[in-house]
């Protein structure tokens, strides 16, 4: 009897057929069944690594012995780590850990009988809601501009001015087609945002056929960043040399920009796109955001509705997440925020 088991056991494909070893298998599932979204596979494939790395420690090294309880215990793992046991663990990477394992292993069994819910596994909330304005002055903005003009870094620059001008991404700003969206922007005042977004959002894909359309609006400030872009672009149709992988590229933005922004005042790049949100919030409300006045707030309603805008604009899906860049009306609408 223990033979047959053993034999049979033998049969059962190994990691659903997708590799011989767990981690593999899971990257070669993402590739399979998210073609076209390079940045996700490669963000599920870094954290599905140290889920790797911890079941290992727990003896699992074959994908048809995780179970739902095999989630939990690693969330409670993960959850020490919030409390400060071991490395500190942000609620945000903690959360985003669980996560890509649900998505992994549903691409790996093609069912999700195994998944968890992370914010309540992990009994944490994710409240990144900012308390400190960011740095609207486009004078300090041109500064950091012109230094890195002044270095030979005329597409970072432009790249700066794309990030505080239309609220994207690093990744977003590099890969943007400047022609195209010019021609967008004269004819309809507004451009649609195609590569470099996160999760697949903004572009069609073969798991994604009906895309959201991401559309955000051009001010006079705007076209002047895309213009300058344009011209730094020349026969190409982005922002990246075309001696340099864009990889290489985002190291090399981080590497220059960081210590010049801090150098003038500007904390990161991530504070660009906050400048953007609290002039856009200022725009549809015609009150400033809650960050830049903590007295005077406009209705709730208005508020929620601007929120919901912003959110569309800059890329995500949860109007949560704009309090991360405009802050948030008072405890009570924290709370509402996150409900």
């Amino acid at each position: 009897m223990s033979r047959f088991i053993s034999n049979n056991h033998q049969k059962m494909p190994r990691n659903f057929n997708y590799g011989s070893s767990l981690r593999f298998a899971g990257s070669n599932a993402l590739k399979t069944n998210m073609p076209g979204q390079h940045h996700s596979i490669a963000a599920h494939s870094a954290r599905w690594k140290l889920f790797c790395e911890w079941a290992q420690s727990q003896g699992i090294k074959e994908a048809h012995q995780i179970k739902t309880q095999t989630l939990k215990q690693y969330a409670d793992y993960l959850r020490a780590r919030l409390e400060g046991q071991g490395k500190p663990l942000a609620v945000a990477t903690a959360q985003n850990r669980l996560s890509t394992c649900n998505v992994v292993l549903r691409h790996l069994r093609n069912d999700q009988q195994v998944s968890i819910k992370p914010a309540e596994a992990l009994n944490a909330q994710r409240h990144h809601i900012r308390t400190e304005p960011p740095q609207l002055s486009r004078d300090k903005l041109s500064a950091v501009q012109a230094l890195l003009c002044k270095q030979g870094h005329c597409r970072i620059s432009a790249m700066l001015g794309l990030c505080r001008e239309l609220g994207l991404r690093t990744r977003e700003a590099a890969l943007l087609d400047c022609k195209t969206a010019l021609v967008q922007a004269n004819k309809q005042g507004e451009i649609d945002i195609v590569r470099g977004t996160k999760g697949g959002r903004g572009k069609s894909t073969s798991t994604s056929p009906s895309r959201a359309e991401r559309w955000v609006p051009v001010s006079t400030f705007a076209l002047h960043a895309l213009q300058t872009a344009a011209l730094l672009q020349a026969d190409s149709d982005n922002l990246v040399p075309k001696t340099k992988s864009l990889p290489a590229f985002l190291s090399l933005i981080r590497y220059y920009s960081t210590p010049i922004l801090k150098e003038q005042g500007l904390t990161n790049r991530h504070d660009l796109r906050a400048a953007y949100a609290c002039e856009r919030y200022q725009i549809i409300t015609g009150y400033k955001s809650p960050v830049l006045n903590k007295s005077h707030h406009c209705p709730k309603d208005q508020d929620q509705t601007a929120r919901a805008v912003i959110a569309e604009e800059l890329g995500h899906h949860r109007i949560s997440v704009v309090a991360s860049y405009i802050g948030a009306l008072d405890r009570k609408m924290v709370h509402s925020v996150y409900s």
